[in-house]
């Protein structure tokens, strides 16, 4: 059984020629990622023209392993990756989650996911 984290930004403008250089980020971070072997590189969906509003939208399948420092530690690392995306695309209302779980935005620190007990 996989585990992805989803993630979508609507926002009624499209993105501008300087916040579609998220896609640099991207490659950055696909390029250091150091469980490809486990897990899925950060995908970001082809847009759709018939939802314009939807701006930037993907979903990453987490590593399944064993060891759950695996999953968490590329958690965290594509937390990481959409808060520097966050960023760079101004405004929107943002939505991500690890599937029924919601990610909450931290100005300082970026992404989180607030863990259960």
């Amino acid at each position: 059984m996989g585990v992805s984290i989803y993630y979508t930004c609507e926002r009624n403008t499209p993105m501008s020629a300087e916040e579609q250089q998220v896609n640099v980020i991207v490659a950055k971070y696909n390029d250091h990622f150091e469980l490809k072997e486990s897990g899925e590189t950060f995908c970001v969906y082809e847009r759709d023209d018939s939802e314009p509003a939807i701006i930037f939208e993907g979903a990453t399948k987490l590593p399944f392993s064993e060891d759950i420092e695996d999953m968490l530690a590329a958690l965290y690392y594509w937390l990481s990756c959409l808060t520097e995306i966050r960023r760079v695309i101004a405004g929107g209302e943002w939505h991500v989650h690890l599937d029924d779980l919601d990610a909450m935005w931290n100005e300082d620190e970026g992404w989180q996911m607030l863990m259960v007990d």
